[in-house]
Formats: C-alpha cells, sequence, structure tokens
C-alpha cells in the first residue's frame, strides 16, 4: 500500500454564495494552515464536474490531495491527517453502504438550513477510514497519482451538481478495483435540501450507465438494478419524500 506521507492537501470549493464560502473557509480556524482555493462559479456556472475535471486536469503533474468541497461545508474540528493515506482510494466524510437490504450511512455529522437552525445528527460515526458503496457530493478527495495514473477515472460532466460523487465512486469500484473510504472529520453541512427533478434525471442516467449495479445513495437506490433494492427497501427521507411520492404517483 502506497501512501503519500508529505504531500500537500489542496481544498477547491466552487461557489456562488461569497459570504458562506467566505465564512465557512477563508475565515475558518480549522483550516488556518490548508491550502484553500475559493472559486467563483456565478458568471460562469458550470456544473461541478466540469470545474473538478479542470482541477484535476491543471494539477496532474504534482503530487497533492485534492479535496473537492461544497460551499456549504464546515469543518468544526481538527481536519484529518492525510499522511498515512492510501494514495489508491478515493475519500470522502459522508458515504453509505448497504448492510442486509437496508442503506447505512457514515460521517456523523450536523446537517441545516442554510442559517444554521433546525440541526440534526446524520450518520453513524467512524474513527478511522470506513469503506463504503458511495459517497456523497458534499465532500470528495482524490491524489493526483490515482488520477494521473488512471485517465478513465474522472467525474462525469453530463451530472452537474447531483450524483456526480456516487457516479465516480461507481467507476472507481466497478472498473478499477479502487476503493472508497469515509474520513472521520466533524462537520456542518449547511444544506437540508430537496430532491429535485434534476436528481431523479441523474438517477435514469446511471441506470443506463450501469445496467448491471445496484447501489446505495444518499437520497436513492442507483443503477439499472436499483428496482431490485426498492423491492426490499424504500427511502423515506426529508430531502426526497415529497418528490419521492410524485414519482412514484406517475408509475401508477
Amino acid at each position: 500500500m502506497k501512501v503519500a506521507k508529505n504531500d500537500p492537501l489542496k481544498i477547491f470549493v466552487p461557489f456562488v454564495n461569497e459570504r458562506m464560502a467566505g465564512d465557512l473557509f477563508s475565515k475558518n480556524p480549522n483550516l488556518r494552515d490548508v491550502d484553500v482555493n475559493l472559486i467563483d462559479n456565478r458568471g460562469r456556472s458550470a456544473g461541478l464536474p466540469e470545474l473538478y475535471n479542470e482541477i484535476i486536469e491543471k494539477h496532474l503533474g504534482e503530487d497533492a490531495w485534492l479535496f473537492f468541497v461544497h460551499e456549504d461545508f464546515e469543518v468544526q474540528g481538527e481536519l484529518f491527517d492525510t499522511k498515512n493515506l492510501a494514495i489508491e482510494a478515493i475519500y470522502g466524510t459522508f458515504g453509505v453502504k448497504l448492510k442486509g437490504h437496508v442503506p447505512v450511512s457514515f460521517g456523523r455529522h450536523k446537517c441545516s438550513e442554510k442559517d444554521g437552525t433546525s440541526v440534526l445528527q446524520v450518520g453513524l460515526p467512524v474513527t478511522s477510514p470506513t469503506w463504503v458503496e458511495t459517497l456523497d457530493c458534499v465532500a470528495v478527495m482524490v491524489h493526483t497519482q490515482l488520477v494521473r495514473d488512471r485517465p478513465g477515472l474522472r467525474f462525469d460532466e453530463v451530472l452537474t451538481f447531483d450524483l456526480y460523487a456516487e457516479d465516480l465512486c461507481i467507476n472507481a469500484q466497478e472498473n478499477f478495483g479502487i476503493p472508497v473510504l469515509v474520513l472521520p472529520v466533524e462537520f456542518q453541512h449547511y444544506s437540508k435540501g430537496f430532491v429535485t427533478e434534476r436528481y431523479w434525471r441523474g438517477v435514469q442516467y446511471l441506470g443506463e450507465k450501469y445496467p448491471n449495479v445496484g447501489v446505495p445513495g444518499s437520497c436513492s437506490f442507483i443503477g439499472g438494478k436499483s428496482q431490485e433494492l426498492e423491492d426490499h427497501f424504500t427511502y423515506d427521507i426529508p430531502a426526497n419524500r415529497k418528490k419521492r411520492h410524485t414519482r412514484e404517483a406517475r408509475k401508477v
């Protein structure tokens, strides 16, 4: 197992809310010694996979950890140490795997409204890198050597905001045998959000892209075999309850 003991960690945060990005990253004392790069996406409005792929290409010639994070993500404790992490893996802070027929989430954190109200505790706690089947898009980290050695391991630019992390995880494990791991970190995600039609279009797209895969995601099953999993378990979370009922009604 090859580890990158002294390779730098670089955080990349595309934003449309400048104040939030500044408060949660530039002014965050827990990130005082970390290389944080805020990327103004207000004028361009590019999809996050497109931006992330451009960052990967820009940094391919160096050895570094690239940490892609949403603007509404706040590290509230000491950030994880990368010096003993295996290069041959994809990492995140929140992910899901099946236990029997039930999706179980890992990476305990606070989830709230944009203003910090209505806080919920989400996910099981982890104390060391923990294997999952998919990661949530809120935070994804790769080492440049991993993606340098595998040109086919990139973010899918058909997806603009939802499901690109899940796609990367499926691609990594199915096509490259690369594990996906959740790292322990204390954080708050300022977005309870809701599942949009864009999300369901992405689910349909990934079902066609991976017809022989069925994995749990944060808000639904993903892949061509997702219906087989749904026969045993139905997601019922605040983020997708209304859209889920609408979707089911359309099948009747």
